[in-house]
């Protein structure tokens, strides 16, 4: 759980430190006054970047050298301090004051989401942003999937330098055993999540979106061979395309409403209650499989929501085991939640709310 939080020189805001409520803080401020930059920054802290820009050094008040995240973090372990800090293109961290490997030590002992305006986006596009979210859930329940993803990464860079080459056959063959197994242990512990994680999925959808509402998953390969099988039936296309098309690199979930793709049959609402629904059924998954209860970011909730709609999420919330931090415009937009701490942010400055 995130205690407090300390920010530097991030996008708008010069400088601010809250401490947060254990269940629920509030930030209430007008569009454009540091209430989302503050998520961002918090985001970055537990993901090691930004969910809205794929490049660090932008994140950078105008003007300043460095930007600097630190929080205090109630964990089983006791009370921890994290930061990073970004300049000159690096990004370097610290645990308990101690310098930290990767970010995978920080996101170890705060585990947090967001739901924000953009949460639709995990319908509506690509794979890469599904499969980014199921594997932080599996990380948070299956510690070692860590081990065996960055085994996989590693194989996949070389296996794809090696499809480079002008003689790759040999330097192929090299990698494809370590490939494969640690492909195959990735694959095993994403099954695992997505079958533990299924019925929660379903009964939140059920009220969010309708009944009928499933995912599936699939593996990134044919379901008729096994994984070395399937990477020598596509060397041909590999070779020609110079990169690895088969494997669990190329895994994904799928939301089907009767069976059908739900892309292909909601509106831009529903999209955002599947996919709140989608990332509210994680939360509730790793508290019961025993995981550290997460901190969920809830970024202007009214956005894109009718008031029926924005009732369901909010009530299905407030029945999550999570600490919780929310935006808003307006105080009424925290109706139906318990908030016990509240802030008032204007150009970056952020004020303590009696």
């Amino acid at each position: 759980m995130l205690t407090a939080i300390t920010v530097d020189n991030f996008r708008c805001i010069e400088h601010a430190s809250l401490d947060f409520d254990s269940r629920s803080t509030g930030i209430i401020g007008d569009n454009a006054s540091g209430k989302t930059s503050l998520l961002e920054a918090i985001y970055f802290l537990g993901h090691g970047r930004s969910f809205r820009s794929a490049q660090a050094d932008k994140l950078k008040r105008t003007g300043t050298t460095f930007f600097r995240v630190v929080g205090r973090l109630a964990t089983p372990r006791g009370i921890l301090t994290a930061g990073l800090e970004h300049t000159q293109g690096r990004t370097q961290g610290h645990l308990a004051g101690q310098g930290i490997s990767g970010i995978a030590d920080i996101a170890e002992v705060l585990p947090l989401q967001i739901i924000d305006p953009g949460v639709h986006r995990l319908v509506e596009e690509g794979s890469a942003r599904r499969r980014r979210l199921m594997d932080w859930g599996v990380f948070h329940v299956k510690r070692e999937f860590l081990g065996y993803w960055r085994r996989y990464q590693r194989a996949l860079s070389q296996r794809n330098a090696a499809l480079r080459t002008s003689h790759p056959e040999e330097l192929i063959h090299a990698w494809e055993q370590d490939l494969v197994a640690a492909g195959i242990e990735v694959d095993r512990l994403r099954s695992f999540y997505v079958e533990q994680l299924r019925p929660h999925f379903e009964a939140l959808a059920a009220r969010l979106v309708g009944p009928q509402t499933t995912i599936t998953y699939r593996r990134g390969w044919p379901a008729e061979f096994d994984l070395r099988e399937a990477l020598h039936d596509s060397i041909s296309r590999d070779l020609r395309l110079k990169t690895t098309h088969v494997g669990p690199h190329r895994a994904d979930l799928n939301f089907l409403i009767d069976g059908t793709p739900a892309r292909d049959r909601v509106s831009r609402g529903q999209q955002k209650m599947l996919a709140a629904a989608f990332i509210l059924s994680q939360l509730q998954c790793h508290t019961a499989l025993g995981a550290t209860p997460t901190t969920l970011m809830l970024d202007d909730p009214a956005a894109e929501l009718d008031v029926d709609n924005l009732g369901k999420l909010l009530l299905a919330i407030a029945e999550i085991p999570s600490q919780l931090i929310v935006t808003s415009v307006h105080e009424r937009g925290l109706r139906g939640i318990d908030i016990g701490r509240r802030f008032h942010v204007k150009q970056g400055q952020f004020e303590p709310m009696v």
